[in-house]
């Protein structure tokens, strides 16, 4: 709830109550007292009828899907029901219009209702980040007839949407990293190709018979078989490293990082799914979650997680969070190549870390 008092307002008011005052003063009598009353109960008789105007609006507001996809239009409807037996006049709507986009509506708009009246209206509506978030109509603005105070109150009921991030190419660059790195060498040591490679060595009782290189086998009269090259691409674990929701106001600078953030895992994990290779990702979903993605059913089953947001049970799992990503960040951490990406730092501040 927010109030706003109009300095042009005021200003006029004590005028008008200075001269009821004075009228009163030197005239008397039963109209110049009605005059002054009128005038000394007009604030408070107007905040009654504001709060009445309030406890009789009904709202409800609804997207055609709880689940959509960032950039996606959508039918939005809101329904004003004005269940009072006094009129509502020129009420503000106040959209949350940092995270949507609408065509019908205009933010601030001002509708007027009847006793018993109901209004329904309808536009398309564009979610503008992803993350899951209460859209359409935030609050309702109402003023008295002299425009001298103005009261904001949220209205009663809200829609959460769960906007999915848009699937992009912007990890990338991360990614391309991280498979210069294993081009330069950094090979795995306990995973194979599964094509022989060049190498050779002498055939022992249970190695596949087609790994035997026949021509070599005649000359030297001894089989021989090649040996599988070590896999250039070392097993790879994301951290997803998201900040704590609940301990965050959902404004507009922080409904921007999110979205980038969540942009961003989902892309890191399309770029190995796409490709058929698999990736293990650490992020917390109420708990911290394991999930392995080696196929595009896994990697959809991610993605929609991921959509509904990435939240904390509690400040413990927060901590064992944090205490993990740091952990990884250390070089050399087993045999895997760890990249963590850490949702408190703006893009181009390293919020992105290969190690491994």
């Amino acid at each position: 709830m927010s109030i706003r008092l109009s300095k042009k307002g005021c200003a006029a008011y004590i005028i008008a109550l200075i001269s009821a005052v004075v009228f009163a003063s030197f005239y008397g009598g039963l109209l110049p007292f009605l005059l002054l009353y009128a005038v000394l109960l007009l604030i408070p008789v107007s905040i009654i009828y504001i709060v009445l105007n309030y406890r009789f609006l009904s709202v409800y507001q609804e997207l055609d899907s709880h689940r959509i996809v960032k950039g996606e239009s959508h039918d939005f409807t809101v329904s004003l029901d004005n269940t009072g037996i006094l009129p509502i006049h020129d009420m503000k709507m106040i959209l949350h219009s940092d995270r949507c986009d609408f065509d019908a509506i205009r933010d601030k708009a001002k509708i007027s209702l009847k006793a018993k009246q109901s209004v329904k209206l309808k536009a398309k509506a564009v979610c503008l980040y992803g993350g899951a978030y209460d859209v359409g109509l935030k609050s309702v603005g109402f003023s008295d007839p002299f425009g001298i105070i103005g009261i904001e109150l949220n209205v009663p009921y809200t829609f959460r949407a769960v906007v999915a991030p848009k699937i992009t190419e912007i990890a990338g660059t991360y990614m391309d990293i991280e498979n210069l790195r294993n081009s330069i060498g950094m090979k795995s040591t306990v995973n194979n190709e599964e094509i022989p490679g060049n190498d050779m060595r002498l055939y022992v009782p249970g190695d596949p018979i087609r790994s035997i290189n026949w021509k070599v086998s005649a000359r030297l009269v001894k089989y021989v078989v090649r040996i599988p090259d070590r896999m250039d691409t070392r097993r790879i674990t994301l951290i997803l490293e998201p900040v704590n929701m609940s301990a965050v106001v959902q404004d507009t600078e922080f409904l921007r990082r999110r979205d980038y953030f969540l942009e961003f895992c989902v892309s890191a994990a399309w770029y190995f799914a796409s490709r058929g290779l698999p990736v293990k990702i650490v992020y917390p979903s109420g708990k911290i979650t394991e999930k392995q993605i080696d196929s595009h059913e896994s990697f959809r089953e991610f993605y929609n997680d991921v959509a509904g947001g990435m939240i904390y049970r509690s400040e413990d799992e927060r901590d064992r969070m944090h205490r993990l990503a740091q952990e990884r960040r250390q070089t050399g951490y087993g045999e895997e190549t760890n990249v963590i990406i850490c949702e408190d730092e703006w893009p181009g501040e390293d919020f992105c870390t290969v190690a491994g």
